[in-house]
């Protein structure tokens, strides 16, 4: 109102200005005051959340955690980087999940990446958000549906959760989300994150740290504003949550990049840096835990299931149950860990030619009193940019059950299994031996693989169908003339005492050059995730790398779909999967011992002599001979491209050609 405005007398005698508004008070958000205690309150729980987030975690998800848990919980919070060592069965995938849960609803636009070496364990950790948001695992029995309600839902996608093969993913209303990096972390640059959790640390390589710990290294104080010379945005700012690296695995070895994280990580911590939290719950802990202080009646683990992995593998159950890393690594290791874990893939093993086309190299050493007796099987197959590569798909040890040492099976019977291998890699109503690359026996004397070829020689039998024998010109000259209809290019004896420095040298080449791929490692979780690919005609196959978010793109323009599917595991598979890890075992304890003469010897680590076979590594060795073999025949007899004539093969410039009437 100013001066000049006009007045008008009302009926009562006051003078009132001819235009006015009614006084409104200055409201930010317009709204009731209902409203604004619902807020209130709701911010009051948020600030106690912050406060007690384990307290939080129990209410709002109507979980309670065990003592040891709500610990390393509560150690976390707002630790910037960590480390949970803790043992198997201890409950750390689903400590993760509510920890990643928590963390989102009470932290406005935070931003989590779960990351593992392969893209099924990523998966598998997110599906645990899912089962306890879905309120369908059964040992949890009191859930609730609140965090249910906080996602971000659609007519499309009704539960909020995105599951795209190459990210699964899901959105809260506080602008919080959450991300599985299920392709090649190496195409995976440049995101931002506060938090990335890393499941299954000590069974990742090396490069996916590398490029993904970059996620969270921009400092989430950083703000400018226009005019603001003297910084006042941030000053008045609230203190935001740090950004967290959080590495999560039980025990593995010391040439691991998760145990040089536990080492930096434990040391600085006992030193009283408060930026740095190592926890290491072994299986100890898990047997005699707590809740509330009072002793479980059915603990998480029991010391049954530790005693029987302790008999049955003793390194593996110290390694994973007790925490104690294994050492491995160090001067003359020939193949690392990593490099196996990088060369894994989520493959189901194969037990019989699948098309009667695939291409199969079959490996065998024989052990009758001593050792082990294994038969192992690659595929080998042309890759179209680096040639010849092959897949270890199976693994037999032909161990008698029944015997009191656990020996091998009898010899007769060890050919029986072996031919039957040999006619269902084959695959049926084909040539003999057409899909039969190579059979490689161990020719050793303690193998006794000379004699075994004996019972080859002839005709043979297997379902009622008929095979020729088979003869290596090397070792049963004297018996070819016996045999004339036996083939003679597909076995090979191979003797140890002769070849042994090029077998492994030859492996060595093959997995330097990353062209042996092995099987992911199983976690004895009765299932494995598989990832299917489906194009436009519906043809489906199974492919063993998750695509990115780019490659996805394209694909879905030429109509190709994926579906990830667990696969529940029958025994045979089970075994097999678990012959291959442990073929990875003997492989990275073997070593190379330098010798006077040039030729070095390749042997188990002295510390694992006697305690650890070599069988297996030594099938896998013939196997990757083999695809050396391959290769070297690829190249050197691959064909030239004709020339039509010398002139265009020469590289001069062809002579102007001048005529009589120039």
């Amino acid at each position: 109102m100013t001066i000049k405005e006009e007045y008008t007398k009302n009926e009562s005698g006051i003078f009132l200005p001819d235009s006015y508004n009614y006084f409104k008070k200055p409201d930010n958000y317009e709204l009731t005051n209902v409203q604004l205690e619902e807020i209130k309150q709701w911010n009051d729980l948020i600030i106690w959340g912050r406060k007690n987030p384990v307290l939080f975690a129990e209410y709002i998800f109507g979980i309670e955690l065990m003592d040891y848990q709500k610990y390393v919980f509560m150690m976390s919070w707002n630790t910037p980087y960590v480390v949970w060592c803790m043992g198997r069965n201890s409950g750390k995938s689903i400590l993760g999940a509510i920890f990643i849960m928590t963390k989102t609803l009470l932290v406005p636009k935070h931003t989590s990446y779960i990351l593992c070496g392969v893209g099924s364990q990523s998966i598998e950790m997110f599906q645990k958000i899912e089962m306890i948001t879905n309120k369908s695992i059964e040992s949890f029995s009191t859930l609730t549906d609140i965090f249910s309600g906080e996602l971000v839902k659609s007519q499309a996608n009704t539960t909020g959760f995105v599951h795209n093969p190459s990210s699964y993913k899901f959105n809260l209303y506080n602008d919080s989300r959450v991300f599985t990096l299920n392709g090649s972390y190496d195409n995976n640059r440049s995101k931002r994150s506060n938090l990335n959790f890393y499941d299954e640390a000590g069974f990742s390589p090396d490069e996916l740290f590398t490029t993904s710990e970059p996620f969270c290294t921009q400092n989430n104080k950083f703000q400018m504003g226009v005019n603001d010379e003297d910084n006042i945005i941030s000053k008045i700012r609230p203190q935001p949550f740090q950004n967290q690296l959080i590495y999560a695995s039980s025990a593995g070895r010391t040439d691991q990049y998760f145990f040089k994280k536990y080492k930096e990580f434990s040391i600085r911590m006992d030193a009283g840096d408060k930026r740095y939290f190592c926890a290491d719950i072994s299986s100890d802990v898990v047997v005699t835990a707590t809740k509330r202080g009072v002793p479980l009646p059915d603990p998480l683990l029991t010391q049954e299931t530790i005693d029987s992995k302790m008999r049955l593998d003793k390194e593996s159950a110290l390694r994973e149950y007790k925490n104690i890393f294994t050492s491995e690594g160090g001067v003359g290791q020939i193949i690392k860990r990593s490099d196996i874990i990088k060369n894994s893939s989520p493959r189901l093993p194969v037990f019989f030619n699948p098309d009667n086309k695939t291409l199969f190299g079959i490996a065998y050493d024989p052990a009758r009193s001593h050792d082990n007796s294994v038969i192992s099987i690659a595929e080998y197959y042309m890759d179209k940019d680096k040639g010849w590569k092959m897949r270890i798909v199976n693994i037999q040890s032909l161990v008698d059950i029944l015997s009191k040492n656990k020996t091998p099976i009898n010899t007769p019977n060890q050919i029986s299994i072996l031919k039957k291998i040999i006619a269902d890699y084959n695959g049926k109503e084909v040539a003999d031996y057409e899909n039969i690359v190579k059979i490689l026996v161990d020719a050793g004397s303690g193998g006794a693989g000379v004699p075994i070829t004996d019972f080859f020689c002839e005709d043979y039998v297997v379902d009622g169908v008929t095979y020729r024998g088979i003869i290596d010109n090397d070792y049963n000259d004297g018996d070819i003339k016996k045999y004339p209809n036996a083939v003679r290019d597909k076995l090979n004896l191979v003797s140890p005492a002769k070849y042994k420095t090029d077998l492994f040298e030859s492996l060595i080449k093959m997995m330097d050059q990353d062209l042996i791929d092995f099987t992911e490692e199983y976690n004895n979780s009765g299932y494995i995730t598989l990832l299917y690919e489906t194009d436009e005609k519906g043809n489906r196959k199974q492919v063993y790398k998750y695509p990115t978010e780019k490659d996805e793109k394209e694909y879905k323009k030429n109509g190709i779909t994926f579906d990830i599917v667990k696969h529940k595991l029958d025994r045979e598979e089970e075994v097999a999967l678990k012959q291959i890890d442990m073929a990875k075992t003997e492989l990275v304890n073997i070593y190379r011992y330098p010798k006077e003469n040039g030729k070095d010897r390749f042997d188990l680590a002295s510390d694992k002599s006697g305690k650890l076979n070599d069988d297996r590594a030594y099938t896998i060795a013939l196997l990757g001979w083999q695809l050396n073999l391959l290769r070297r025949d690829h190249i050197v007899n691959k064909k030239s491209k004709k020339t039509e004539n010398l002139g265009s093969a020469l590289p001069f410039k062809k002579p102007k050609r001048i005529s009589d009437r120039d």
